[in-house]
Formats: C-alpha cells, sequence, structure tokens
C-alpha cells in the first residue's frame, strides 16, 4: 500500500504537465455513454427491479418517506410486508438523491434513472483518471475507459433504477481517498474516506466489500499499534456517523425494518459470512454464473484475460510492493464481491471489480505496446522498449480493435439505433405508449400492473395495485379490480390466469424487445355478465 500512494504521487506530479487536449480525452467516452444509452433512458418501459426503486423516490419527493403505494401487501415472504407504509428491503439513500430530480423533471421512470445516469458518467471519468493515476499512457486510460462505457456492466448498472453503481462510486471514491490518506497522513482525508464508505452503506450493504477492503489496508500499513487503533476510530466513526442518518426513519418504523431488511438482504445471503469467506465456493460458482448472464460471453472473457493477464503484467513491470497492494485491491474485490453477495440473485455488484481491473488492463495494454509506466522497474522496462512510435501506435490500434470488438455483442447498439431512429414514437417511447392506453380507460376502479408501466397508472391518478404472484403477495384477500395491465412480465409468468382474467385488449406489438405493447385483461366474471 505505501508503494501505491508512492506511485500516485509520482503521477500526480507528471500529470500536472499533462496538455489540456490530453486532461480531457475522457469526455470522448462520456460523450459516447450519452450518446448510446440517453435514447434508452428516455425510452424504455419499467425494467428489471425498477417496479421497486423508482416510486420511493417519487414519494419522498411529496411526502418525505420512501415507500410504494401500490403494494400493500401484509405478507414477510415477499420481502414486502408494509412497504406502502416505509420501505425498508435496502437503505434509503437512492431515494433521496432522487427525489430533487422529481421537483425538476416530470415524475416517471426516466427520471428516476436520471442519479444513476450521472454515476454511470463519473464512473467513466474515474475509470480513466484511475488509469492516469497508475502511470498509463493517454491512449491506454482512453480505451480503458472506453470499454468502461460500453461494457454491459455500466450499461445495466447505469440505466436501471438500483442502487448498485451509486455505492460502487462510493466505493471507489473511498479507496481513492484512503490511498491520499496514506500519502500525505491528514486525518481529514481518511475522514472523507470513511464519509464515503458510510454513504455506500447508505446506498446498499455490498458497501462491506470496500469497507473490509479499507480495514484491512489501515491495518496492514506499516504504523504503531496507537496509531492504526485512532486511524480506525477515525474512520469507523465517520462511517458510523453516515449510518446514523437512517436511524429516525428505523426509528419512526422498526417492524417494517425488521421485517423487510432482514428477510431480503440476511436471510437470502446463505450462511453466515465467516462461512462464506472460509468456504467460498458455493458463492462463487453462484456468481461465475452471475456474471456469465450479466457480462456476457465475451464481456466475460475480456475481463478474465485483463485480470489475469493485467496481474501477470503488473508483478512482472512493477515494484514488488506495489504490485502486491494493487493486485490484493482487484483479487479482493472478485473474491470479496461474491462471499459478500452470497446466493443473493443480484448482478450489479460486478461493476465494482471491473472498475479495478480495467487499470490492470490499461498497464498491460501499455506492457504490449512497449511503453514503460511511471513506478516500473528500470532495467525491466528498457528490456521492454520498443523501437518506433509508429510500431507503438499499431499495438494499441490493434489492442483496441480486439477489445472494442469483444465488447460490441450485447452492447445494446441495435436499441440505441432503434430509439435514436424513432425518436418519440408511441411505438418504442413507452411514456407516450402508455398515456395513450391510459386515455382509452376510465378513471374509476381498481387496476393492476406489472414492473413495465405500474409507476405510470399510479402517478395518472388511478387506484393502484402491483400485480405479482398472487398467492405469495396477495394470499386470500379478495381483490375486486377492474383491469389488469400486462406487459412481458405479466404475460411470461401467465398472471392474468391467477386473477381469474381474460384478455379485453391488446396494444402494441412484442415483434422486438424494444417495442412497446401491453394487454389489458378483465375479471372473467365480469366479461361473462
Amino acid at each position: 500500500m505505501n508503494s501505491l500512494r508512492n506511485t500516485f504521487d509520482k503521477i500526480s506530479v507528471g500529470s500536472a504537465n499533462q496538455s489540456a487536449c490530453a486532461r480531457r480525452l475522457w469526455l470522448i467516452p462520456v460523450l459516447l455513454f450519452v450518446a448510446l444509452r440517453l435514447p434508452a433512458l428516455i425510452h424504455m418501459p419499467g425494467g428489471h427491479d425498477e417496479h421497486w426503486f423508482a416510486a420511493p423516490g417519487y414519494t419522498v419527493w411529496q411526502e418525505g418517506i420512501p415507500r410504494l403505494p401500490y403494494l400493500p401487501t401484509r405478507n414477510r415472504d415477499t420481502f414486502f410486508e408494509n412497504a406502502d407504509r416505509c420501505l425498508f428491503t435496502l437503505p434509503p439513500a437512492l431515494f433521496y438523491v432522487q427525489a430533487p430530480f422529481f421537483a425538476i423533471f416530470p415524475a416517471g421512470y426516466p427520471t428516476a434513472r436520471i442519479p444513476l445516469f450521472l454515476a454511470a458518467l463519473a464512473t467513466i471519468a474515474l475509470t480513466f483518471g484511475l488509469c492516469k493515476r497508475l502511470g498509463t499512457s493517454d491512449a491506454a486510460a482512453l480505451l480503458a475507459a472506453t470499454l468502461m462505457a460500453i461494457g454491459r456492466p455500466l450499461m445495466f448498472t447505469g440505466l436501471v433504477v438500483r442502487p448498485d453503481l451509486l455505492c460502487a462510486v462510493c466505493g471507489w471514491l473511498c479507496i481513492l481517498m484512503l490511498i491520499r490518506f496514506f500519502a500525505d497522513g491528514r486525518l481529514s482525508k481518511l475522514s472523507i474516506s470513511g464519509l464515503f464508505c458510510g454513504l455506500g452503506a447508505l446506498f446498499h450493504p455490498f458497501a462491506l466489500v470496500f469497507a473490509i477492503q479499507a480495514g484491512v489496508a489501515i491495518v496492514a500499513v506499516r504504523a504503531s499499534i496507537l496509531e492504526k487503533a485512532k486511524r480506525a476510530i477515525v474512520f469507523g466513526l465517520s462511517t458510523c456517523g453516515v449510518l446514523m442518518l437512517w436511524a429516525p426513519l428505523i426509528a419512526m418504523y422498526p417492524y417494517e425494518f425488521k421485517s423487510q431488511f432482514f428477510s431480503n438482504v440476511v436471510d437470502r445471503a446463505g450462511p453466515g459470512l465467516g462461512s462464506r469467506m472460509l468456504f467460498p465456493w458455493d458463492s462463487l460458482r453462484h456468481h461465475a454464473v452471475l456474471l456469465f448472464e450479466f457480462a456476457g460471453l465475451w464481456q466475460c472473457l475480456l475481463l478474465a484475460t485483463a485480470l489475469i493477464a493485467g496481474s501477470v503484467v503488473i508483478l512482472y513491470t512493477k515494484p514488488r510492493r506495489f504490485a502486491i497492494g494493487y493486485l490484493a485491491l482487484c483479487w479482493s474485490s472478485v473474491y470479496l464481491t461474491a462471499v459478500v453477495a452470497g446466493i443473493h440473485p443480484t448482478k450489479g455488484y460486478w461493476v465494482y471489480p471491473a472498475f479495478w481491473i480495467m487499470g490492470a488492463l490499461a498497464i498491460a495494454v501499455d506492457w504490449l505496446a512497449g511503453r514503460s509506466p511511471v513506478g516500473s522497474d528500470p532495467q525491466q522496462a528498457s528490456d521492454r522498449e520498443v523501437a518506433g512510435c509508429s510500431r507503438r501506435k499499431i499495438v494499441y490500434l490493434g489492442s483496441a480493435l480486439l477489445m472494442l470488438g469483444l465488447s460490441l455483442p450485447g452492447a445494446g447498439l441495435r436499441s440505441s439505433y432503434l430509439y435514436l431512429r424513432y425518436w418519440g414514437d408511441p411505438k418504442y417511447h413507452a411514456q407516450t405508449f402508455i398515456a395513450q392506453v391510459l386515455d382509452d380507460l376510465p378513471m374509476e376502479g381498481v387496476y393492476m400492473a406489472d414492473l413495465s408501466y405500474v409507476f405510470d397508472v399510479y402517478l395518472s391518478g388511478r387506484e393502484t395495485l402491483l400485480c405479482q404472484d398472487r398467492e405469495l403477495f396477495w394470499g386470500d384477500r379478495t381483490i375486486d379490480y377492474s383491469a389488469i395491465l400486462l406487459a412481458w412480465e405479466g404475460l411470461d409468468e401467465n398472471w392474468s390466469e391467477q386473477y381469474g382474467a381474460v384478455l379485453d385488449k391488446s396494444y402494441g406489438t412484442r415483434e422486438i424487445p424494444q417495442s412497446c405493447f401491453l394487454e389489458v385483461y378483465r375479471p372473467r366474471v365480469l366479461l361473462n355478465d
């Protein structure tokens, strides 16, 4: 860790001499992400988990309390018992970050996504900055940031309303600030690192990953026992101080906190954390499958190759203590992501180790091109020097083409093209589409809807219930609904049969995934009458 901080210091001095153009290169992948993802943010209907995490930000703006007004279930097994009173399945920082955007923009899924989109832009800039701090060339840093920008991990976490990415951003800032503290010993930076750790925990309990990393680093860095204790206390108090911001809400709704948070977070992770850390195989196998689904075959291959090749190059070219410090950070991110999450099904956590892996990838690309990064062993660096600038450019270009080629499958290019070509077309623009459907339906009655449009139906002023598994969410409760609005989730799960409903009208088409469609079902009894 000491060597890691020293290398960061050397690069900081060198960075001051960069041209203004070089310092702004990170804007290229940022603008690329905006061009590729903004159309999807605006046009998509509600997606995975967004029915849980969009509405609470709106209710915070309206009432000050995060809740799911369309889910008055009383079944603890759903993880959402009394969620219409207050939502505690995860910590609430996301909802309070969303709230100001609902004051500025029209309420809906797109507005709820804005904080994640901005976090994605920050992630790209941080990726470029990390690579430059590690001493890589502008070309390698630009490549790493571009791969992050078009990669599936950032595509999903930057567009879907979940707190994973905001938690990860806090984690990266926590570790980077901790390294700066080790460089100059100023306790204010250690305190800021702890504040980022606490803020990350207010977004998601996944913050335990970088809390463990920070704790180990504080203990491992050479210092007296008293000094280590002082550092641990400062970091811990800063972290806990931020976490205490959740305490008033917990005090107001203690039963809901115990029912929802423990059933969703603690009970679902599997055996205790200590057991999972000692015997991680089940967690690793579980997350290997999730990562394959999350990143796809080719991007999984790219990440794995970057981690392994980058590790070899760092061990070969960097001072031993630096290599051990940075590789411990990379590999522990992978290991801890799996064992802390346990058998929880969420995949967005994997954006956290991807960030550190991009740093290793940039170092490996520079080595392949024959460039000697700051902090390299001078003798080994001279042995690897490649004569001729033209050959070096060929290596950079070839690496970029190969890696970008691996990243393009599954990068959402078709969706971006369709949304741009048919901008605002109700066939592809979910908010315009559902507004037209609702204009065709009366205001009176109880409407059930699945995740795609439940938030929109609620915002229309209609009495709304979330359509989910009948027995699990509603049990024997009698539901006198007027209509059920089902898109892909409801049709795939065949919920119309569970609720005794028959098809009344169809809107749109399901020909391609980007098209908007909806089927309206009525109670079988009413239609028979």
